[in-house]
């Protein structure tokens, strides 16, 4: 969230402060007053400054708007759908206020992750496992595997397999020129539709 100060600056008030009353300096805030003594013990008072939040651009308001409706009509088709329901039912805690539709919501809004690509072996080879860790608390529904040159070409995709506990699978379909492979790129994809990537340099 983005703060800044209202209006200009604020001219300083003198204040004057008789001797005798027990009272040598004087600094700190007294309501929407700013006290400071300066070192030739004058001490002066200005208004305290005005934090004004500041929601974001237009353009950040509408994408975030245009988001959360989505967000609810996917939410609103999965409580309607049979097939929605026996996804999402089982992620409901029993006995909380949660909901298929509650559910769906915060799956929608977040994008599942790509914690890890093994591939120590791989230099290009045909028929080489490589294994791929990903991880979504509603699920992960697919695993697709990129292979890439150096100009960011694809030099071959296919979908990895689910083997259990996170990891997916995928098997090189070819040989490629010794070289020629410098990234692997394994793209998550949960039950909305929301992708997550992960970009591995080959040595």
């Amino acid at each position: 969230m983005k703060y800044a100060y209202k209006g200009g600056r604020c001219r300083m008030a003198r204040v004057k402060l008789e001797a005798g009353r027990g009272i040598a300096s004087l600094s700190g805030r007294i309501g929407n007053l700013v006290f400071r003594t300066m070192a030739d013990g004058q001490t002066y008072a200005q208004l305290a400054p005005v934090l004004v939040k500041r929601s974001g651009s237009v353009a950040q308001q509408q994408w975030r708007q245009g988001t959360f409706r989505e967000a609810v009509a996917y939410g609103k088709a999965q409580q309607a759908s049979a097939e929605g329901r026996a996804y999402y039912q089982p992620h409901v805690r029993p006995g909380s206020f949660g909901s298929v539709y509650s559910m769906a919501l915060a799956d929608y809004t977040k994008p599942p992750l790509v914690l890890a690509v093994e591939a120590e072996q791989y230099r290009g080879q045909g028929s080489v496992q490589l294994r791929i860790r990903a991880q979504d608390p509603f699920g992960v529904v697919a695993v697709r595997v990129q292979i890439l040159n150096e100009a960011g070409q694809v030099l071959e995709e296919g979908t990895a397999e689910a083997v259990g506990d996170d990891w997916w699978h995928y098997v090189t379909g070819q040989a490629h020129p010794t070289g020629a492979a410098r990234q692997l790129r394994a793209v998550a994809i949960d039950r909305p539709g929301n992708e997550g990537d992960y970009i591995l340099n080959l040595g």
